[in-house]
């Protein structure tokens, strides 16, 4: 039915953007930059070009950080291309894979900076951020069909559904759709930010540092784009699910329906 197709899709928007506020958090603890989208990394570039940056980061920092991005929205492109409807999923996976080898380096050992260089640890960030670069491309060119890292656009429309509604406006359906994705979103990053850094307080009051806390989201975030790409092209193996389910139905209504003729042929 459609309306069940428009929560799902709303489903994984807001999955996304859970994320994405969740790491934010994270990245923005570390290293003072951001992993989900490069505006603000190209207003703090800016800043520290004159020397005006509070976390002491070089522009080249910034720019490395954005690059690597742009690495993960182009690989997301071919990959789309390559494989048609499985591109996030195809391209995201060797991604994320030195997400979770960098995260397991970073949390066996939260004393990194004692072991390798602080600059190795300071360009860590590199090895993040191609990931973000394909949810970004898999959520605005795909299904969703709607940014899920960034949330301006959506309080855009949260604030013209508020005037319509003042106003008495008629609200037609790809409006109410529309209205409804841009809620969820918004509520979605909040809800990821919060609980981002309530897992920080907690990891740095263990003595973790918070490293670690990405170890979750790597594997989630795979499954994300496994549902997405399900969006575009149902997968086979939840076909089979569903066929399955739809044959046990039919032998669970067959079975009554025998109880109910054997039932009346013996006058009960």
């Amino acid at each position: 039915p459609e309306k069940w197709t428009e929560v799902k899709h709303r489903l994984v928007a807001c999955m996304f953007s859970f994320i994405c506020g969740y790491v934010d958090v994270v990245f923005v603890t570390r290293w003072k930059c951001f992993a989900t989208m490069t505006t603000g990394n190209v207003v703090f570039s800016g800043r520290a070009w004159i020397g005006q940056d509070i976390s002491n980061n070089m522009a080249k920092y910034y720019f490395a950080v954005i690059f690597a991005f742009s690495v993960g929205v182009v690989s997301y492109c071919y990959a789309e291309h390559r494989w048609p409807d499985r591109g996030a999923s195809m391209a995201a996976a060797p991604f994320l894979a030195i997400w979770l080898v960098m995260e397991a380096v970073l949390f066996y050992d939260s004393t990194i900076h004692d072991i390798f260089p602080m600059e190795l640890y300071h360009w860590t960030p590199l090895a993040f951020a191609p990931a973000f670069g394909v949810l970004s491309g898999a959520s605005a060119g795909g299904r969703v069909a709607t940014p899920t890292n960034l949330v301006t656009g959506h309080l855009v429309t949260i604030s013209s559904a508020i005037v319509k509604a003042c106003t008495k406006q008629k609200w037609g359906q790809a409006f109410k759709i529309k209205t409804a994705m841009s809620c969820s979103v918004l509520a979605s990053t909040l809800a990821g930010a919060l609980t981002g850094a309530g897992v920080l307080k907690c990891m740095f009051d263990d003595g973790t540092h918070g490293h670690g806390a990405l170890l979750p989201i790597g594997p989630l975030l795979m499954i994300c784009f496994w549902l997405n790409d399900h969006l575009a092209k149902p997968r086979s193996l939840l076909k089979k699910m569903k066929k399955l389910r739809k044959q046990l139905n039919g032998s669970g209504e067959a079975r009554d329906s025998a109880t109910s003729a054997h039932a009346h042929g013996m006058g009960l």
